[in-house]
């Protein structure tokens, strides 16, 4: 089946006629709107934190640093910037440029003339900021207001929670081998006496959700490049704009109708039958059930269900079996 974009507009529509509080054919005033498209956000955003809302996860290529065994990862909000950008240009100039803007911050505006993913590529100096993407277009007013992050080691957003991990190692002519990174409690890594222990790659890591930036530790210390394949659950993103398009899973645009409409009945006065309370419940369960992991089977060490004998595969485990 084709797969068709939708709008914040069209699901807060979708969600007021399910209370009643459109008719066939109305659309929502500009208050009305503003106001619901904050409701959808919170409501997506709490949806986030719920790992069976959450369809998929992101593989995340980081790449380690020889000796460091502890990273920040993250893009929080740094702050703000005003200059003038204009159109094919790389550069923003008459920058007040604020001390915590550093190379690789992510940078957007309002008018939407910086292409999505840009960055700062260079800080020549003389009030001037150069950017990794030409303006699309010379924004009006100009100049204007830019919004900027301040990254962490690994410049990602900063995860809700990490599922999986690997090492593949590439150096020394072991390219394309890799090597699981298992995830622990903070309990298990805080029992670990020497932290700081160099090893070929690391065998495990704790993840500390601080905020705004997040924690990585991991043990042993990385002594070699390699590159960290860091799988992490996808964020539902916020709408920016009503108009703003996204493509979403068979399902979830009617979920989110439906339990946004009891969310917003409330503010509209409206009282939520009884058949919009089953199919908010229901379209929730359904995705639950499809995005639900499958038990892992147990399995045994092979040294407990064959003989001892030498260990012709230690290349494929790194010897930490």
């Amino acid at each position: 089946m084709a797969y068709a974009s939708t709008t914040a507009l069209d699901l807060i529509t979708g969600a007021l006629r399910k209370i009643n509080a459109l008719a066939a054919g109305e659309t929502p005033n500009a208050q009305d709107s503003a106001d619901a498209q904050q409701v959808l956000n919170d409501m997506l955003e709490l949806w986030s934190i719920d790992h069976l809302m959450i369809y998929a996860s992101v593989e995340n290529l980081l790449n380690f640093t020889p000796g460091q065994y502890q990273y920040t990862i993250g893009t929080p909000i740094g702050g703000t910037l005003t200059g003038t950008f204009t159109n094919a240009s790389f550069s923003i100039t008459g920058v007040t440029i604020p001390a915590n803007v550093a190379i690789g911050s992510f940078i957007v505006d309002s008018a939407g003339c910086v292409p999505a993913g840009a960055t700062v590529s260079a800080l020549p100096g003389g009030g001037v900021i150069t950017m990794s993407a030409a303006a699309l277009f010379t924004p009006s007013p100009n100049p204007q207001t830019f919004t900027y992050t301040v990254n962490g080691n690994f410049a990602i957003p900063r995860p809700l929670a990490i599922t999986n991990a690997f090492t593949r190692i590439t150096a020394s002519g072991q390219t394309g081998l890799d090597y699981q990174i298992d995830i622990v409690n903070r309990d298990k890594y805080a029992a670990i006496g020497l932290k700081g222990l160099n090893g070929p790659w690391p065998i495990l890591l704790y993840y500390d959700p601080t905020f705004p930036l997040g924690n990585i530790y991991f043990y042993p210390n990385p002594s070699q490049v390699g590159v960290l394949h860091l799988w992490t659950d996808t964020i539902l993103t916020d709408f920016a704009t009503l108009t703003q398009p996204i493509n979403l899973p068979q399902g979830y645009a009617q979920a989110i109708k439906c339990n946004l409409a009891l969310w917003l009945a409330p503010e509209y006065g409206k009282t939520a039958g009884s058949l919009l309370v089953s199919q908010a419940k229901e379209s929730k369960n359904s995705i639950r059930s499809l995005n639900a992991m499958p038990a892992v089977q147990a399995f045994y060490d092979a040294d407990i269900v064959r003989r001892t004998r030498t260990d012709a595969g230690w290349i494929m485990h790194g010897g930490f079996n």
